[in-house]
């Protein structure tokens, strides 16, 4: 397989950032597979979450009222294989 191929492959990273007036935070962190599946923690590792996108998973952390919630989708760097 070619490192080009593993790279179009990859599921898009993206943090679900809340904020606040004062402050803000990486709340969690996702896996969103681009088939219907995503895949949550949040960023203490204390929460998981399988749902159908990034913005999906969105939702989950709006449901907090005391600060804003956004999705950041994280751009991935260019790809290393490293033979053994």
């Amino acid at each position: 397989m070619e490192d080009v191929e593993v790279v179009a492959e990859a599921p898009r990273l993206f943090a679900i950032v809340q904020e606040t007036a004062d402050d803000g935070w990486v709340a969690a962190w996702g896996l969103d597979f681009g088939d219907g599946t995503a895949q949550v923690t949040d960023a203490e590792g204390g929460l998981r979450i399988s749902t159908t996108s990034g913005e999906r998973a969105l939702w989950y952390f709006t449901i907090d009222k005391t600060a804003r919630a956004r999705l950041v989708w994280v751009e991935s760097p260019v790809a290393h294989a490293v033979d053994p």
